[in-house]
């Protein structure tokens, strides 16, 4: 029995189980859990270390190159990027894209990394590992107050994170901005020199006195008794009141005699946070896998609505960013334009087949589309950008099933045949070769999936939904749509299209005057297929395209040397600048952060690393049609305003990176030679006219004082190097000698000299330094000479070479393309490098290479699948031939449509060729198929060949104007992802089909128009 009779026989429960199939699949609709973007596995890790004080040299020999040597035996490892900096040691270790279970691979990084400890000098703070990097905060909210203590505004946020964590499916909380309380004790070094008493005197007598130690208990035979000797400070006074006994004197003084003692926050202040120019704490909140973005949001937000309504007056807390929003609108916009695209494929069958044949071979799209949420709900698979955006590329393809079951079963009863037998007989013979012709569209697909790179799991969905939607459409048309042509379809002529009629009596004539010039005909295709090749250079390229979100960055920088200080006070300055209504009206708010880079509010946006002289404003606009417009006035308003700031502005953008930003490495063991390299290609870039931001990643050279120790003279005096450094550490930056405890909180308690001294550079100098031989104080320069001495800021490494990255971007052009203009000029820069050093492109120009060819890797393997389908369909090797030579006519409009259109060539049109290809074999096939079956009946090859390109010509017009039509929402929109790939698909089917009407009949023509062919076949 075949699968068509086994559905009229069994329709009853076939239709019971389309019900409950359409009806989950609503249900999915609804419940699936909805993204923005699909969602990647962020395979990065952070090991960060630090030691206070020391240079990036020291730094990055005593430390990184320790670290990073135990890290590399890491089998799964991609690559390994560090940057040492003053005091500073930050490495991030990349596994390669691969692997997804990364739980033992981050244990096994922690393992090597305690290992590592034992080699690092003494001092050094335990290395931090942080494998939590890619958690992305899909809402963030801002604390701000007007009248309150940051400590205040700690203790109500901790209270407020609390009371967020109790919404099902929250993941994790951050609260950033949080500046650390201190107690500071500010001594003036001559008045410790004048009274005799050392820095370790004063911080012994705190440690003893501050103890929690428990003093033991007491059994007294019928109870124990536990002693707790008192001691520990439980205010500021009782620091103040500590007893220092003085070397002179015979009785102790009290330490507020000889020192001021203050509660206030960390000085300089540390990775602050601001919103709309306020100081804010941020609260980043990141959401459990598996939970829906849209549904969650609004309990989040639910509860931020009643946590407002208790906040004290003066406290205040706001939406960030919300990424449901976006979410929607994504969702919704894909949605509208699926609903306009099945309407669009519905018209034009029933234009093409008439009412009662369209409505039959158009009833199966919805059905498709439903089942196919059904099973993506299923196995999994969000609703996002992606996934639902291939459902308007499917929806074109799907239809193909249904009409040629429709029109065979219609044909069938047209000559006579009974309504069972046209079941029966249809169906069965038309099954292998539909499945064939799905499969190979598949095929073309599968690449998708099987790409080992971030980008492929980007757009892995897309192959995903394909298969779906392929084989529910192959299996309805099969069972659906034979039972509904059996009830429902009637014997006569349909409508037929005026335009299809007059096709249908001009393409004879051009068929066979095609014939007769054959040589021409297929130098003409190969004309243009090399005229396609050599118009692809002038396509613009973008490996993906920015995003739609109404948003703008700006990061900024500052001297190298610049303290944390400087950088909030440029905040400061810039926040009155954006605060202007009249100049910047489109601005709706923004978040912004001193030291660092924020949380990660969106998959792609990797947080810069910390660093004092830096920080990153988000701006939150009303209107994203406003968006370029404000970029050109920030970066004029910036070079006008902060000429010594390198302020970067740019939009949001789609993918793994900034297609924008050109980045270019120079790498070598000499750190020299790559720096002044760095300095010639930074140049070179300059010379292109309209390129800006130019920067590199090692910054500018800072400058340090070197104290140069007389050892001689320091032994004579009874110092040592260490008692030196541990004076001036202390002195300048403060030391932290003993903890308060207040509650729950524990506020370290610094010993540092007074302000008008530690900000003075001439104390240097003259300050004095405790001799526990003779105990005494001798001033620094006594021992000690003074030079300044200019090293690197921060030192790059890559793969445990010395690496020096440029950065640049090009107001007009892509990264691509500028990567033509300088192309010739940086080979010969190359030219003159020493041994052993060399310059590679990195960034969006690597990750692109590596994105094609991972796609490409696996097109053997899939043109292996074609070849194999279409041999076993056919029995012959020369028409699979003649097939694959049509996947190249495609390409043609392909190239045609991105310069008409003006979309650039990237990943997403990448993927656009490979569809292309498993689309346009499908005419083909079709073709061929036909002109074998009318050969079967005694026709010569010429007649099988007119006979049959007339026979096929309106439902292969037919089905290219369903799948071009179908595309037009995402071309009339322009929709940011999916333009590119739209317009290839669009321009490739309809040149593509012109010239498969074409070629094919010729190429089979001269392969098969022989008469020992024609015997060989019978």
């Amino acid at each position: 029995m075949n699968i068509a009779h086994a559905a009229l026989k069994y329709q009853k429960p076939l239709i019971l189980i389309m019900l409950v199939l359409i009806l989950y699949g609503l249900f999915s609709y609804f419940t699936i859990p909805a993204r923005e973007d699909p969602e990647i596995t962020i395979r990065e890790a952070l090991v960060v270390t630090q030691y206070p004080g020391m240079s990036a040299q020291r730094v990055e020999n005593l430390i990184t190159k320790k670290l990073e040597e135990n890290i590399r035996q890491i089998p799964q490892l991609e690559r390994i990027r560090s940057t040492s900096s003053t005091g500073s040691s930050v490495i991030h270790v990349e596994i390669a894209d691969r692997y997804f279970a990364l739980e033992n691979i981050w244990q096994d990084l922690r393992n090597k990394v305690n290992a590592a400890q034992a080699q690092l000098p003494e001092g050094t703070l335990p290395s931090q590992v942080n494998d939590d990097f890619g958690d992305v905060a899909i809402i963030t909210l801002a604390l701000t107050s007007d009248g309150f203590s940051m400590g205040q505004m700690k203790d109500t946020a901790e209270h407020i994170r609390d009371t967020l964590y109790a919404v099902e499916g929250t993941k994790k909380i951050e609260i950033l901005g949080v500046q650390q309380e201190q107690i500071f004790i500010e001594v003036a070094n001559v008045k410790l020199a004048q009274l005799g008493v050392s820095q370790a005197q004063l911080a012994s007598a705190l440690q003893n006195q501050n103890i929690i130690r428990p003093g033991g208990s007491i059994d007294t035979g019928l109870r124990s008794l536990t002693v707790e000797p008192s001691g520990n400070f439980d205010s500021i006074e009782a620091i103040e009141n500590t007893l220092i006994s003085l070397p002179q004197l015979e009785q102790p003084i009290l330490l507020r005699d000889i020192a001021e003692v203050t509660r206030a926050y960390i000085d300089p202040p540390d990775k602050t946070a601001y919103y709309n120019g306020e100081p804010a704490l941020i609260f980043a909140i990141s959401m459990l896998s598996g939970y829906n973005v849209t549904e969650y949001s609004p309990k989040i937000k639910k509860q931020i609505e009643q946590i407002q309504q208790s906040l004290p007056i003066g406290l205040s807390l706001d939406i960030a960013t919300y990424q449901a929003d976006q979410v929607e609108k994504t969702v919704y916009g894909v949605s509208i334009n699926v609903i306009q695209t099945l309407v669009i494929v519905l018209v034009v069958v029933m234009l093409f087949l008439g009412v009662r044949t369209g409505l039959i071979v158009g009833s199966i799209v919805p059905c498709v589309m439903l089942i196919t949420l059904a099973v993506m709900n299923l196995y999994g698979l969000n609703l996002e950008r992606m996934s639902l955006a291939t459902l308007i590329i499917a929806l074109g393809l799907l239809v193909d099933n249904g009409i040629v079951i429709a029109e065979d079963f219609k044909s069938r009863i047209e000559n006579g045949t009974d309504r069972l037998s046209a079941l029966k007989e249809g169906p069965s013979e038309l099954a292998i070769p539909l499945l064939s012709s799905s499969a190979s569209t598949i095929l073309f697909f599968l690449p998708l999936m099987l790409a080992q790179h971030v980008a492929g799991e980007y757009t892995r969905s897309i192959s995903l939904v394909i298969l779906i939607t392929l084989m529910t459409s192959w299996l309805l048309a099969l069972t659906v749509t034979p039972l509904l042509c059996f009830h429902f379809l009637k014997a006569g002529s349909a409508n037929r299209s005026k335009t299809i009629s007059k096709l249908q009596n001009v393409y004879p004539r051009v068929l066979k005057q095609t014939l007769n010039y054959r040589k021409s005909a297929l130098c003409s295709a190969l004309a243009l297929f090399v005229l396609a090749i050599a118009a692809m250079q002038i396509v613009e390229q973008q490996f993906f395209p920015d995003s739609d979100r109404a948003q703008v960055l700006i990061n900024f920088e500052l001297e190298a040397s610049s303290s944390s200080r400087a950088t909030n006070q440029t905040l400061q300055d810039i926040f009155v600048w954006l605060d202007d209504k009249q100049s910047f009206p489109e601005i709706d708010s923004y978040a912004a952060y001193g030291g660092f880079g924020g949380p990660r509010f969106v998959l792609s946006l990797t947080p810069m690393d910390p660093a004092q002289h830096r920080g990153f404003i988000v701006l939150n606009v009303n209107d994203a049609e406003k968006i370029d417009a404000l970029i050109e006035k920030l970066r004029d308003g910036f070079l006008a305003r902060y000429p010594v700031l390198q302020a970067r502005v740019s939009r949001m953008f789609l993918g793994p990176s900034d297609s924008s930003e050109i980045k270019i490495q120079v790498k070598g063991p000499d750190a020299e030679v790559i720096y002044d390299k760095a300095q010639q290609i930074k140049q070179l870039l300059a010379s292109v006219k309209g390129t800006i931001d130019i920067r590199d990643d090692w910054e500018s050279r800072i400058t340090s004082i070197q104290v140069e120790i007389d050892q001689q003279r320091a032994r004579r005096a009874g110092i040592t190097s260490q008692d030196i450094a541990q004076t001036l550490q202390a002195y300048f930056s403060g030391a932290e000698i003993t903890e308060f405890r207040d509650g729950d909180t524990i506020i370290p308690i610094i010993y540092r000299a007074q302000t008008d001294e530690r900000n003075n550079l001439d104390r240097l100098r003259t300050m004095n330094v405790y001799s526990t031989k003779t105990n005494r104080y001798v001033p620094l320069f006594q021992i000690a000479e003074f030079s300044p001495k200019s090293y690197f800021s921060r030192i790059q490494r890559e793969n445990l070479f010395k690496t020096i990255s440029i950065e640049a971007r090009h107001s007009q052009m892509t990264a691509e393309d500028l990567k033509k203009q300088i192309d010739q000029a940086l080979q010969q820069l190359k030219d003159d490098l020493p041994l052993n050093h060399q310059i590679e492109y990195d960034g969006v120009i690597k990750e692109s290479s590596e994105a094609q060819q991972a796609l490409a890797a696996n097109m053997p393997l899939v043109l292996a699948g074609v070849i194999i389908l279409l041999v076993l369909q056919f029995n012959s090797f020369r028409r699979p031939l003649i097939i694959i030579i049509t996947i190249p006519l495609s390409f043609i409009g392909a190239v045609a449509g991105l310069l008409i259109m003006q979309a650039p060539f990237g990943f997403m049109v990448s993927l656009g060729l490979y569809s292309l290809a498993g689309i346009i074999i499908n005419n083909a096939i079709v073709l061929i198929d036909k002109i074998d079956t009318l050969r079967k009946q005694e026709q010569s090859v010429e007649q099988a060949i007119h006979n049959a390109c007339k026979n096929r010509l309106r439902p292969i017009t037919m089905t290219t104007v369903t799948t071009i039509l179908g595309l037009m929402p995402l071309i009339l929109s322009k929709d940011p992802l999916f333009y590119g790939l739209a317009v290839v698909l669009a321009f490739g089917l309809a040149v593509g089909t012109v010239l498969t009407l074409g070629i094919v009949p010729v190429l089979y023509a001269m392969l098969f128009n022989d008469e020992a062919d024609k015997k060989r076949y019978n």
